[in-house]
């Protein structure tokens, strides 16, 4: 069967080729998953796309990332493959209108990008952009001086992402039930505290089914993310909770075929929704193979093509961990890893080009690259983590600890 993978990136391509009995077409998109290309206009990427499709009359079309899932959706829709269904998917990818889909949404309120004066409805509160992947452009705030300096990143930085959304929202979605999704709006959401998990799982006719909830754990008394572990350690309980509130959600997207995943606070008097996403997390693809013995690209080139998994997740007793390299400095990336390290740190995987220059762009950071691990315990693979980091790291003290 032929398949058509949209905005692949070098993961992407070495994941996909090593499932079995496919023949893959790659249709590059943007330069960079992590900051906004100059000049890419997603209308005429989605025209080469329908170009590729006529040449090799494709059975499936998806992605694995944010932007390309919905333009898979838009072009599964036309060509009637199975998909998760453009609406589905622009839910996921606009948070304001995600949040009106779910039962008991948390607050959240659309503010202008250009208001001099914006209100918020109190602090502490969270800022966003309504379509941002990674954290980009997302600030705690406490103060109406927090305010300002978020506003000032935002301004700075939204035009450059908004080209890559505005264009295709403008084009493929219903204006007249979503009009903000071509304005220049940021959200402004209740502040919710708590330890976080990501609930993955996927559909097949509608119907919602669990795959795996992964930790996020962050760094004692911040919400910097230092790592995604599996198996989850909250009880059983919890989990199976999660579970649900994470299918009921997902019914309420509307998603027909594919994987989703689902972010969650975990409180004491229950779960709360932190996001949809109507994709997979294939960024967990090691930890699913490490630690469950399944492929994630497997499944969800299957489900593309209309198939069951042919492997679900088994767990095999490991443990795991995906360890974030984090910098808040402003500098190139050779500046800031030693590259001369990474031989002796086979482990670690880097994501920025050496010369690119970084800059944080939300109170996480910026993401240089993470280290994955497994073994008997948590407490061993965080420590062999920490030994790595402190290793690769040449301006350590710009790191979280």
């Amino acid at each position: 069967m032929d398949v058509l993978i949209l905005f692949p990136d070098a993961f992407d391509r070495t994941s996909f080729a090593a499932v079995p009995g496919y023949r893959f077409h790659f249709v590059d998109g943007p330069e960079s998953h992590w900051r906004p290309t100059p000049g890419f206009d997603p209308l005429a990427y989605l025209a080469r796309c329908r170009e590729v499709v006529r040449a090799h009359a494709v059975d499936a079309v998806l992605s694995t990332h944010d932007l390309g899932d919905f333009v898979a959706a838009i072009l599964a829709d036309e060509l009637g493959l199975p998909g998760p269904g453009a609406e589905a998917v622009f839910l996921g990818l606009h948070k304001y209108y995600g949040r009106r889909r779910e039962r008991s949404p948390v607050r959240c309120e659309a503010i202008r990008l250009d208001d001099p004066r914006p209100r918020v409805p109190g602090y502490p509160c969270y800022l966003k952009a309504p379509w941002l992947k990674l954290g980009l452009l997302g600030f705690k705030l406490e103060s109406p001086a927090d305010l300002e300096r978020a506003l000032a990143v935002a301004r700075r930085e939204y035009p450059g992402w908004a080209r890559q959304y505005a264009p295709l929202f403008r084009a493929h979605v219903d204006l007249a039930r979503y009009p903000l999704a071509v304005e220049e709006i940021l959200l402004v959401e209740e502040f919710v505290e708590g330890p976080q998990v990501t609930v993955e799982g996927w559909c097949r006719g509608g119907e919602p089914r669990p795959w795996a909830i992964t930790d996020t754990n962050v760094y004692p008394g911040t919400r910097v993310i230092d790592n995604f572990s599996l198996p989850s350690r909250h009880p059983a309980a919890v989990r199976e909770e999660l579970a649900r509130r994470a299918e009921e959600a997902i019914r309420a997207f509307g998603l027909r075929d594919g994987f989703w995943n689902i972010e969650f606070w975990c409180r004491p008097d229950g779960p709360v929704l932190t996001e949809v996403n109507c994709r997979s997390a294939a960024s967990f693809a090691g930890l699913y193979e490490g630690c469950l013995g399944a492929s994630i690209f497997a499944a969800v080139v299957e489900l593309a093509c209309g198939r069951e998994p042919g492997r679900l997740p088994a767990p095999n007793g490991r443990v795991g961990g995906q360890f974030n390299v984090i910098t808040f400095a402003e500098d190139r990336v050779a500046n800031l890893v030693d590259l001369a390290a990474l031989p002796a740190a086979s482990a670690f995987c880097l994501f920025r080009d050496p010369d690119e220059v970084v800059r944080p762009v939300s109170e996480f950071g910026t993401v240089l690259g993470q280290i994955e691990l497994f073994g008997e315990s948590y407490e061993e693979i965080r420590a062999e983590a920490e030994r790595l980091r402190r290793r690769l790291l040449r301006r350590p003290e710009a790191s979280p600890w």
